[in-house]
């Protein structure tokens, strides 16, 4: 197979019509009741076929291949018009994209000469060579226009969502950046006020000791006063520096920016909050399954789960993602996949892909240690 077809061209109308067309002709220029009634289960057989070829257009491609070219040559004894030749240039558009060019022409010249044969053996009638040069002709450049057809729909398609990756990427920038200059003011804020306030709440605590009787109820207040800042101000860093605040707005945004993929977060409610380095990698992962699933599916939809078992002291976090296109085979191991595996190894992690009927499940299982290094 040379090609994928990865645009998302609706091709049922023009092809119900074209089958339409040609099953009419046939059934009108046959003049016997019998041949009739032998006609129609072919006709609807090969539309049985057409419909599953646009359903899954890259799928058991030499099967239907062979299935349509037999249903054609069934369709020949049985018919006297020349229009049943519609199907051969419907055969060459539909397989000119997954075909060689040469492959392709052999066909065309098998169907060719297998009418021309039964012109000849079975009803004994002339072969007209000029219909069937015009037909073969037809039928070739109508393989090579829909072939450059097919491949300019993948390159438009493929565009779109590299542009829609690169919007993500950089709402993924810039959600980051602004979650980097919210920690380094938290780190600030630990660093500089808090140490003061330590330092004044210690001075406040020796002062109280000496101070005189008048001045004690004062002293006490300021003392209690700046013990009750240093803890606000501790609160504040740590709920900073360790929730789902990057996770949330970041993934926010992300999904925003993928209007065409319908995302949804579900956080299960009893989950502590997260320590930044798991948070990141958990938006690694969310980035990468949603680049994945525009770039090499039709899904609509994907569900991302983040969870953990509470009652057992050492359970992982789970990331659960899946979309809602179908899926027969597990995705390739491309550079995405790879750093995603090396970055979850880092973090002592596992990164899973599998499939449940014919849904692609990944799953990312992160130790829940705080004390695991940061990753970038």
């Amino acid at each position: 197979m040379q090609n994928t077809i990865k645009h998302t061209a609706d091709w049922r109308l023009s092809t119900v019509a074209s089958w339409l067309a040609v099953t009419i002709a046939c059934v009108f220029y046959t003049p016997s009741t019998l041949t009739i009634l032998l006609q129609l289960p072919v006709h609807f057989l090969i539309l049985f076929l057409l419909l599953a070829i646009i359903r899954k257009p890259n799928d058991n491609v030499a099967l239907y291949a062979s299935g349509y070219f037999l249903l054609i040559t069934c369709l020949f004894p049985l018919t006297n018009t020349s229009l049943v030749l519609i199907h051969m240039a419907m055969f060459s558009s539909l397989f000119s994209a997954h075909f060689k060019p040469a492959t392709l022409i052999g066909c065309i010249l098998a169907l060719l000469a297998t009418y021309g044969g039964i012109l000849q053996f079975y009803t004994h009638e002339t072969i007209p060579w000029v219909t069937l040069a015009i037909w073969g002709v037809f039928a070739i450049f109508n393989g090579i226009l829909s072939r450059r057809f097919v491949e300019s729909l993948n390159m438009h398609y493929q565009s779109r969502q590299n542009y829609k990756e690169l919007k993500a990427t950089q709402n993924m920038m810039k959600a980051m950046s602004a979650e980097q200059e919210r920690l380094a003011l938290s780190r600030e804020l630990h660093d500089s006020l808090g140490h003061k306030l330590t330092a004044l709440s210690i001075n406040l605590d020796f002062l109280k000791r000496k101070a005189p009787q008048e001045m004690t109820e004062t002293v006490n207040q300021c003392h209690a006063l700046s013990q009750e800042i240093l803890a606000e101000v501790r609160q504040i860093v740590s709920a900073q520096r360790n929730d789902f605040g990057l996770i949330k707005t970041t993934l926010t945004d992300l999904f925003r920016s993928t209007p065409s993929l319908k995302c949804t977060l579900e956080i299960s409610p009893n989950l502590e909050p997260l320590p930044q380095h798991i948070g990141l990698c958990v938006i690694r992962f969310c980035q990468e399954m949603i680049s994945n699933t525009l770039k090499h599916t039709n899904a609509s939809a994907i569900d991302i789960v983040l969870s953990r078992d509470e009652t057992e002291k050492d359970a992982p976090i789970v990331v659960t993602a899946m979309h809602n296109a179908r899926e027969s085979v597990l995705p390739k191991l491309g550079n995405g996949l790879k750093g995603m595996n090396e970055r979850v190894a880092m973090l002592d992690g596992e990164f899973t892909q599998r499939l449940l009927n014919n849904a692609l499940i990944s799953e990312l299982k992160i130790p829940f240690n705080r004390s695991t290094p940061e990753v970038a």
